[in-house]
Parts: structure tokens; sequence; C-alpha cells
């Protein structure tokens, strides 16, 4: 039932409601919830030993809702809220949250907080990622070494592309090699290619997210504050149900520290666009045979573009096409005796221009020969199939990492081929034709496939997802199971509205994360078929992708929003009430609350708990601080 006009509104609502019992009271029970008298000659049941508390029934009749509420006193709750939740609330601001816009920046944010275990997972894959690069970098330079002083631009280069490609993990990135772009920027020793490789390396060290004084002011608080919260809690108030549920509130906040600090040790940029601003260099003279003032090698993108066509050589001759329109194409020679002519086309302003005869032949020949311009974003339900893979920002990191791998090893195959084969005596290349050819490319123009298929995938790939996953589980759990801990074994013992807020933000947080991971499998294989048939229907799958990403974005802004709620709710004493004292969610009307029972009885039930709530969370902290701390450096 709830309030009525009639309610009376009490400061400490567990003292009042202790004060409308004495021994002849119904509904009297002791420690273990079963029903007590009170001994002969007392006749205040405070003083009782035996009786501990109240049933619910009892509780109901006499303490109700519609009786008497715990009263509001902003000044008695403001001191709680900024000891327990405002350093926590303080640390948002070194989330990451450089994504672009208000919306992905607060879907950032919501991200981190509403489920941890994703903002977590993405972190692992980062810095699992970061260590695979320099794994493969530090071969490539020792199988490098002993060449000649010539080769010395390559191996001064591979730093310089080892560095880019773990920076640029928060943004859409592609490899191209349509007209000889990936190969040329990585080959030739020409002072384009030097600029750009130098300019791109500074310009993200310069924007690279460092330790700030700030930064380690905020997050030093944070934990000074949480420390000293705790060790006055054990010693002035070590029992007290109040400080317990204050105390479990902010264990449920422990997570915060390893992010915050997490994604800046594993790298990532202080804002969004400048991965763009230091790829897209120019001016390209010779770095592809194309019109862009940028380089074009790698794309940071996650535009899909029309398939290299092969066309037969009875293709319509170019005379029959409107001599105003330039068809933009350059011819070469049959390759591998295909009896096919692999068109090599000059990038040309997007979006197409209109088809330039009256027949079908013609119309479908200009478009396959405007394959530098992006395709349309295939769409289920009004939105785009990729998701956040598209969107820049640290926490979505973990939808981009199997085309970050596609990137990395087109990368790697052509660096480890050249170097191969420089070993072997090949000459350094001067021309575009030369660098695809000792990159083990077309000598035209080739695709490089950005969504790499699940069966080149190999098992490493996956043991590091599940290693990422672990370390998800691990923290989330930890920090969440912590403050569980010291809610549930807080008595009354068992799940009411206090533990069972934070099992109810565990599990969200868990099955977010799931929703958003499976999103992003649904989407990359979605993409991976499109990429190879352009045209196709979203379909399903691309429906599967769409609806668990709304799902799960969904459930991580109501979580973030619960979370916060909860644990304000708690600290004003909204949830002092007949059904949440008596764990009436778990026992029903079977639940009791020690009503006459304070601080100093209660004190050697406490300690257990609290030092172990704290000793769980410290240890999950330290330990998924240790990871990231050793750093992949």
């Amino acid at each position: 039932m709830g309030a009525t006009l009639s309610t009376e509104l009490v400061p400490d609502w567990q003292q009042a409601c202790a004060n409308r019992f004495d021994c002849s009271s119904p509904g009297l029970v002791d420690m273990h919830g079963q029903s007590v008298l009170c001994q002969p000659n007392i006749t205040n049941v405070t003083l009782d030993p035996n009786v501990w508390g109240i049933t619910y029934a009892a509780c109901q009749e006499k303490c109700g809702m519609d009786i008497i509420r715990q009263d509001f006193d902003f000044t008695e709750s403001a001191i709680p809220l900024m000891t327990w939740l405002l350093p926590w609330l303080a640390l948002v601001a070194q989330l990451p949250l450089q994504a672009v816009g208000r919306w992905r920046n607060l879907l950032s944010a919501c991200t981190c907080i509403g489920s941890p275990a994703l903002a977590v997972y993405s972190l692992a894959l980062t810095a699992s990622n970061r260590v695979y690069i320099d794994k493969k970098f530090k071969t490539l330079k020792a199988e490098l070494r002993g060449l000649g002083g010539e080769y010395i631009y390559l191996a001064k280069r591979l730093d310089a592309i080892a560095f880019i490609l773990k920076e640029a993990q928060q943004c859409p990135l592609r490899a191209n090699q349509r007209h000889s772009e990936l190969s040329t920027l990585l080959l030739l020793n020409n002072s384009d290619a030097e600029n750009f490789w130098k300019g791109a390396e500074k310009d993200l060290k310069n924007t690279r997210r460092d330790f700030t004084y700030s930064f380690a002011a905020q997050v030093f608080l944070a934990f000074i504050a949480y420390l000293f919260s705790f060790v006055t809690a054990v010693h002035d108030s070590l029992g007290s149900t109040t400080v317990a549920v204050h105390f479990a509130s902010s264990t449920a906040w422990t997570w915060m520290f390893t992010i915050v600090f997490g994604y800046i040790r594993v790298g990532s940029q202080d804002k969004s666009g400048t991965i763009r601003e230091a790829l897209e260099r120019g001016p390209n003279r010779s770095l592809g045979n194309n019109c862009s003032p940028f380089q074009t090698a790698l794309r940071p993108t996650g535009d899909l573009y029309e398939p290299l066509p092969k066309i037969s050589s009875t293709l319509p001759s170019t005379s029959t096409l409107n001599p105003n329109q330039p068809t933009d194409v350059l011819l070469n020679a049959p390759l591998h005796g295909s009896g096919h002519i692999l068109l090599t086309p000059v990038r040309r302003s997007c979006p197409p221009s209109s088809t330039v005869g009256s027949g079908d032949d013609e119309s479908v020949l200009l478009r396959k020969l405007d394959i530098d311009c992006p395709l349309p974003p295939v769409k289920s339900w009004g939105f785009d199939v990729r998701g956040e893979e598209i969107h820049e920002g640290p926490v979505f990191n973990y939808t981009r990492t199997l085309t970050w791998l596609a990137l990395t090893r087109h990368i790697e195959h052509a660096l480890a081929t050249s170097i191969r084969k420089f070993r072997r005596g090949d000459s350094i290349p001067t021309t575009e034709l030369e660098a695809a050819e000792i990159c083990d490319f077309q000598p035209a123009c080739q695709d490089l496939a950005a969504y790499i298929s699940w069966s080149d995938i190999s098992c490493l790939v996956f043991k590091r997802m599940i290693f990422a996953a672990a370390i998800a589980i691990t923290l989330q759990w930890g920090s969440t199971g912590a403050a569980i801990f010291v809610a549930y074994n807080t008595p009354t013992v068992g799940v009411g509205c206090r533990s069972g807020s934070y099992i109810i933000y565990g599990i969200a947080a868990t099955v977010s994360w799931l929703l958003l991971v499976f999103s992003s499998f649904c989407s990359h294989s979605m993409m991976q078929r499109l990429e190879k048939q352009p045209g196709r229907k979203a379909g399903l799958l691309g429906a599967s992708a769409v609806i668990t990403r709304i799902l799960g974005n969904t459930f991580v802004v109501l979580n973030t929003g619960w979370l916060i709620a909860s644990t304000i709710l708690e600290e004003i004493g909204y949830f002092e009430n007949c059904w949440c004292d008596t764990d009436s969610f778990q026992f029903g009307t079977t639940g009791w609350t020690p009503a006459f029972k304070g601080t100093p009885d209660l004190r050697s039930v406490a300690g257990g708990v609290w030092i172990g709530g704290f000793v769980l969370s410290a240890v999950i902290s330290v330990i998924t601080l240790g990871i990231f701390a050793v750093g992949p450096e």
C-alpha cells in the first residue's frame, strides 16, 4: 500500500518502527527468524537479547508505507552521496569518450557504466592486438637485418607502420590496392611516402591520450575516498546496516579503476577525428594512380566499394559511349591467360553521374566503371547493418577486431613477401607495378577484403577473444559480486532490494555484452557476403545484427540509469521499508528484519562480510589493473 496524507515521515525508519513494538506484540523473532517471546521480567523489547526482529506481517501492520516512511533529509543524505558515490561519478569524465558527436559519447559512457564487461572486453582485445603487432613487426625487423644500407628506409618505416596500426584501432580502417596504392605507399622510397609515414606517426603521437596530472589526481582521490571511507566505516560503524548499504553501493563501481586506467595504458587518441586527419595527408603525387589529394592506401572509413570487374574483351566499343562523358578507364593486358581484361579505373567524382546511353548494357558498364565511389550502406529496419563498427570510439574497438585483423594481414603479407624477395636479391621497386609485384599483389589492381572469412581466422584469434571474455567476466562479476556479497550477507541475510538491484545490474550488463558481441558477429558475416556480392538485401542476418544491437544498446542505457538510480535510492533511504528490509523478494511473508538490533549487535556478523567484500573487489581490481599495467609495450 502506498503512502497517504496520514503517513508519518520519520528521520530513522528502523528506530521508529522498533518503538512501535513491545513484549506483548505479535511477530517477534530471534536471530534465526524463529518466533520468540520476551524473557520474564523484561518489558522493553529492545532490551531482550533474544529478540532480534519482527516478521514481515508484523512490520506491515505497524510500520507499513501507509503508516511511516523514511524522510529524505538532504543534509544527511548528501554526506554519504559525496563520500561513496560522487568520486565514482567524477571519474566518468575519464572514461573513453572519444567518439563523434554527443550521442556517441553518451553511448560510450553508458556502455562503460551499463556494461563494464563489454568495455573491458573491448579493452582486452585492443591490448591483445597491440601485442600481436609488436610480435609480428619484431619478426619482420629481424628478417630485414643483414641487408644493405639501401634498405634502411624500410626498417625505419616498419616502426611507423606498427605504431599507426596499433593507434588506429578506434577508427574503421581499410587497406586499398585498387590502383596499387598500398604497395606503392609501403615500398616506394620517395619523399611523398616517407613524409606520409613520418608525418602520420608524429601526428598520432601528438594526439595520443596520455596520463595527465588531472587524470592522476582524479583517480588518486577516488581511490583514497574509497579506501578512507572503508577504513572509517570499519573503525566507527562496523555492523551498521546503513553503512553496509553505502559500502556495497560503492563497491559496485570499483571496475572504474581498470577501465579509466586501461584505455590510457593500451593507447587511444584524445579526441575523435585525429586518425582521419593524420592519414589524410597530401599531396598524393606518387602514392597511387588516382586523383585524390590524399593517400588512399589506408582508408579511415568503413565504406564498401564495387568489386573490381573482370569484363570480357568483347566489351562494347567506347565509341558507342557519350563522347562528353569520360570513361576514366585504363585497359591493361590480359592476366594469367584468363581471356578477360582488368580495368584500372581512375578516381572520378561521386556520386556517379547519369548513365551515358540509352541501352541497358551501357548503363551497367558505366556503373561498373564507377568503382571508386562508395556503395550506399545496407540497412535493415532503417539502421546501418555495420553498426558501431564504422563509428570512432575506443569502447567500440571490439566491433573492428576482425576488420582490423584483415587490414594487418594485408600489410603484414605485403611486407613479409617483400623482405623475403629482398633477401634473395630483388631490388627496391621504383614504379607502382614493380611495388605491386614485390608485394605479391596483382600487377594492375586488386581488391583487398575488409571482412575476413570465418574459415581464414586462426585459432589464436579466437583464443584472444576467449581471453578477453574471461577478463571481462572476471571484472564485471568481481566488482558486482563483491557488492552482492556485502548486501546479501548484511542482516537480514537473503536476496532483497539491495542485493537484488546488484544482481539485476550484473545480469543486464552481461546480457548486453553478449547481445552486442553477437550483433558484431552477425554484422561481420553479413558484410562479408555483401563485399563479395554488392546489392544483396540485408535479410535475416542483417536484421539479427540490427535487432540485437538495438537491444544491447537499450540494455546498457537502461542499466546505466538503473545503477545510478538504485545507488542514489539506497543512499537516501528509499529502501527502508518492510518489503526491502525483510528480504520479502526471496522469503515472501516469512521474511523478517532485525529491527531491535543496532551496530554493536551486528558487529561480529559484519566484520567478515565487509572485509571479504573489500578484499574481493580490491583483488579483482589489482589483477585486472596488473594485466593492463604490464602493457603490450
